[in-house]
């Protein structure tokens, strides 16, 4: 009895959920470098420079596109289910969704008006013109498998979300494989290859759709409306700070890539994200804390939780310590798998920068995690905005001195500077909310 009394325990729940979208974000990210190995073989530096800098852009614009949306659904969506406000949720989910739709076919289409825009005057580079094109559309899909995989997540179903997320990356590395071994991989171009890249989330789309069907299914004889607006003016408004706070979180985490390719040459470009790619494999850690963490973390109610989630951090950091240093040691003589060019002294030492870059993700990623649950969004929007305010000034002067490996060293600059900005955000909100308390006994 004590056995199964153990395995229904919260803690190990707890951590069977951070390990299956650990196992998912693995695979993800696994198969990713994987793709970037083969570009980077097949196609050479400079076009793996192209899909980095696509990649880059995809990301950013989906941010934009979803406005803050899905971690307001998670938020709102996951408390009126712990409240046993079923139809709320549902409300909420399918709102949700058709804002992020909206959002997606609105930048997408900017996306391709905008983009010899963006390819000539922005990057200096019109060669991209087609391929942020391409991107462009993309975001659409993207967009709305993103928030159906926040949908899921409402309902805790991690084991559903990373299900749907490997099978979307398994197709992706098997349309490489196809363009690859058919006829000789003479049809195995960049551009046809993005173009199948985009559009393997539509399979996940429409799996992950019969997955809410039944988590979201409506008992007999609902008279409810299945959307409101009120649920949809909700959601903007409550997505307000958090769109802030992310997309400037979002353009920092990408703001290395975009400044390199504007100072620099796209073959540099390729380099830098083949020793980023190897480097963030850690980052999965991080990523996969924080999506469990987004609707787990309304539990917190006082201070002393707060206090003790600050604690255990410093496990994770630690964990995470570790993997650096042995990632560091085994991993650089990867990069060789890339090609020839890739084995340069200066791509091993901005791989060793971009994973020293890790080690400030978890505390950053706990310390906003829990500000943004104590509604500190617009705090946390003024950190990310100062960063990337600093990076705009330090990019242009650090890149043309040494290229990947000063850039590198400006990404490891900006990102400790926000990891101690949001410890020092954090421990001066938990200092006024005790003032508070104290004050009120």
């Amino acid at each position: 009895m004590q056995v199964f009394t153990r395995i229904r325990s919260a803690k190990l729940l707890h951590f069977l959920d951070f390990a299956l979208v650990l196992g998912g974000t693995a695979f993800a990210t696994g198969t990713g470098f994987l793709l970037k190995v083969f570009i980077g073989r097949l196609l050479g530096p400079g076009q793996l420079g192209i899909f980095g800098i696509c990649y880059a852009f995809l990301t950013v614009v989906s941010m934009l596109a979803d406005l803050g949306v899905r971690y307001s659904v998670v938020n709102l969506a996951s408390r009126a289910f712990n409240s046993e406000n079923h139809e709320r949720a549902r409300r909420l989910v399918v709102a949700g969704l058709l804002l992020k739709l909206i959002g997606g076919l609105v930048i997408a289409t900017l996306g391709w008006a905008l983009a010899p825009l963006l390819a000539t005057h922005v990057l200096l580079k019109p060669q991209l013109i087609p391929f942020l094109r391409i991107t462009a559309v993309g975001v659409c899909i993207w967009s709305l498998w993103d928030g159906l995989e926040g949908a899921l997540h409402v309902r805790q179903r991690f084991s559903w979300g990373s299900a749907c997320r490997i099978l979307l990356e398994l197709l992706r590395l098997l349309c490489f494989a196809g363009l690859w071994g058919y006829a000789q991989g003479e049809y195995l171009t960049l551009d046809r290859f993005m173009w199948l890249y985009f559009a393997t989330p539509i399979a996940a789309l429409l799996i992950g759709s019969v997955m809410l069907k039944k988590l979201y299914s409506r008992g007999k004889g609902s008279t409810e409306s299945r959307l409101k607006k009120e649920e949809m003016i909700e959601l903007v408004v409550f997505s307000r700070g958090i769109f802030f706070y992310r997309s400037a979180s979002v353009i920092l985490l990408f703001l290395d890539s975009l400044s390199l390719t504007r100072y620099g040459a796209l073959e540099d470009v390729g380099l830098f994200e083949a020793a980023k790619g190897l480097a963030f494999a850690l980052l999965l850690v991080s990523e996969s804390l924080q999506q469990v963490l987004l609707p787990k973390v309304n539990q917190i109610k006082t201070i002393k939780q707060i206090k003790e989630l600050v604690k255990k951090s410093g496990r994770y950091f630690a964990v995470l310590f570790a993997s650096a240093m042995a990632w560091m040691a085994v991993a650089s003589p990867f990069l060789g798998l890339f090609g020839e060019a890739f084995t340069q002294p200066g791509v091993a030492t901005t791989f060793y920068l971009m994973v020293t870059v890790t080690l400030f993700t978890i505390p950053s990623t706990i310390w906003s995690t829990v500000l943004l649950t104590l509604n500190r969004p617009i705090t946390l929007g003024l950190i990310a905005s100062g960063q990337v305010a600093l990076g705009l000034i330090l990019y242009p002067i650090a890149i043309p001195i040494a290229g990947p490996v000063s850039t590198a060293a400006t990404a490891l600059t900006l990102q400790v500077v926000g990891s101690f900005a949001y410890g020092f955000a954090l421990y001066k909100e938990v200092k006024r909310r005790e003032q508070t308390r104290q004050n009120l006994e």
